[in-house]
């Protein structure tokens, strides 16, 4: 495992992990899908540098489907945001499997990137849902 990867691992199971511990319904079940999509990536990815992962997109779709079904539900706009970070991350594994010329490495910096925004929107929401808690 890369340096990023433990990092980035390390990061989100700490967002997530207050996200299921101090967070509203909608926080907690959105950390909770993101962590367990992170985790599953981690054991179905194949080191192929030269074929897309189908495992993942599994994985990264289902993930979109259930933020898109919490978003519905909930009505918040951090889910909203954070299910259009999804769809990108999806768009982004669609892409690589039409067009050769987009590399598995340009893939993998933008899952990067917009899960870091994901992350944002996950501890936005945990922080909104105390805040609104406090207030209450």
């Amino acid at each position: 495992m890369q340096l990023h990867t433990l990092i980035s691992l390390i990061l989100a199971i700490l967002v997530c992990g207050l996200a299921m511990w101090r967070g509203d319904r909608a926080a907690r079940w959105v950390g909770a899908a993101f962590l367990a999509s992170w985790l599953g990536s981690m054991l179905v990815y194949r080191r192929d540098p030269y074929h897309a992962d189908y495992g993942i997109l599994a994985i990264d779709a289902v993930t979109l489907m259930v933020f898109a079904w919490i978003s519905m539900r909930t009505r918040r706009i951090w889910t909203i945001i954070a299910s259009a970070f999804m769809a990108i991350i999806v768009a982004s594994h669609v892409a690589v499997m039409i067009d050769l010329r987009v590399t598995l490495g340009t893939l993998f910096i933008g899952m990067a990137m917009w899960s870091y925004g994901v992350l944002a929107c996950i501890a936005f929401g945990t922080w909104a849902s105390r805040r609104g808690h406090a207030r209450s």
